[in-house]
């Protein structure tokens, strides 16, 4: 397989909005650590692309958000690689997820639903959405010990129900840089280290989403089979509500295969090492 593969986060604060570090020691923080690429997402003030004197690069970023409560929606969507600032404002009275979609598309960004388990979003509604690249599956942020629900598989999967396979990112959302930092990321298969390759490979959905493990998944015929890193457990999720090979258990696993029930529509798969560490891929849909 041509192409290099890059760990990034895209989906952190500093304190141009509501982040604990400065701007220059988020970035430090990030790129001490390792890191290929991340993109600063503060609130409503888009980062700039550039890349640091390591060679880590900088995506340009900003997350917007729209709806103060869950009963008309809340949507936090962050925009990435725009290549300029998107024609949208905190004030405007007709914003709207689909608005704020649309204006980082026009701007040639990727839009993203940040932690829709945490802004309890609906699959019916956001079915309704054009315009996603992607949606989180797992923020750090969103857990413990400061929140409590991290994981989206279930609206993943929801929607998935619906005939909507979004691509499934993880990200730190880093505020506090304490348990929120340096956990949850994107290893991303592009052709070479560049803004453009990453961005091609975002936007056609070459990357998983990782704590840690490794995984491929893939599908032949109405078999489905992950090729992982050592792990204790790895399960597939469909839209069936029981399938007796759904989950392989056990030590050091580096291969499971599920066969697919005949009204299966889609299949992902989640691999958790022994650490509890766990990586997800997108889901995939099933001809």
């Amino acid at each position: 397989m041509s192409g290099i593969w890059l760990r990034g986060n895209l989906h952190m604060h500093t304190r141009r909005s509501d982040g604990r570090l400065t701007y220059e020691e988020a970035v430090a923080l990030y790129e001490e650590a390792g890191y290929d690429f991340i993109a600063v997402t503060d609130h409503w003030i888009l980062s700039e692309r550039g890349v640091t004197p390591g060679g880590m690069l900088l995506l340009p970023g900003c997350e917007y958000n729209v709806g103060g409560h869950v009963r008309e929606g809340i949507y936090h969507i962050v925009g990435i690689g725009m290549q300029r600032e998107p024609a949208l404002s905190q004030k405007q009275e007709s914003l709207s997820a689909q608005r704020i979609l649309d204006a980082i598309r026009a701007c040639g960004g990727l839009a993203i639903l940040a932690h829709p388990a945490w802004s309890l979003n609906s699959a019916e509604e956001v079915s309704r959405l054009t315009g996603l690249a992607g949606t989180e599956i797992y923020n750090t942020t969103s857990g413990f010990p400061t929140n409590a629900r991290p994981y989206s598989g279930l609206f993943v999967d929801q929607l998935a129900a619906r005939g909507v396979l979004l691509p499934c990112m993880a990200a730190d959302d880093a505020h506090l840089y304490q348990e929120d930092a340096l956990k949850s990321y994107l290893m991303v298969h592009a052709r070479e280290k560049t803004h453009s390759a990453v961005m091609e490979a975002l936007a056609s959905g070459d990357f998983y989403a990782t704590q840690g493990p490794r995984v491929e998944l893939t599908v032949e015929g109405r078999v489905a089979n992950v090729e992982c890193s050592a792990a204790s457990r790895v399960v597939f999720y469909s839209d069936a509500i029981w399938n007796a090979e759904r989950v392989t258990s056990g030590e050091e696993i580096t291969h499971a295969r599920c066969r697919l029930l005949p009204h299966e529509t889609f299949v992902r798969a989640e691999v958790t090492d022994r650490q509890g560490r766990t990586a997800y891929t997108s889901p995939v849909r099933i001809a």
